[in-house]
């Protein structure tokens, strides 16, 4: 009677630890897609700011100048 138990409580150590090994690797793959998604957003803010200084720099405008047209315009 106690060998069914038995068995069945290593099954369920056995698949613990199976567990416990998946949630550490999905946590490990989840620390590396959050680090490329930080670097993927650093790479975008780059382009939109160089895309934005080529514009200033194409229009002859300054930053103040922007600041200037920033404040102009009425919150949405």
């Amino acid at each position: 009677m106690a060998r069914g138990r038995k068995c069945s409580r290593e099954k369920l150590t056995e698949r613990l630890r199976e567990l416990e090994e998946a949630i550490a690797r999905q946590e490990e793959a989840l620390g590396r897609l959050k680090a490329e998604k930080k670097e993927c957003e650093k790479s975008l803010r780059s382009l939109e700011t160089d895309e934005l200084l080529d514009l200033m720099a194409r229009k002859n405008l300054t930053v103040e100048d922007i600041k200037h047209a920033i404040d102009q315009t009425e919150p949405a």
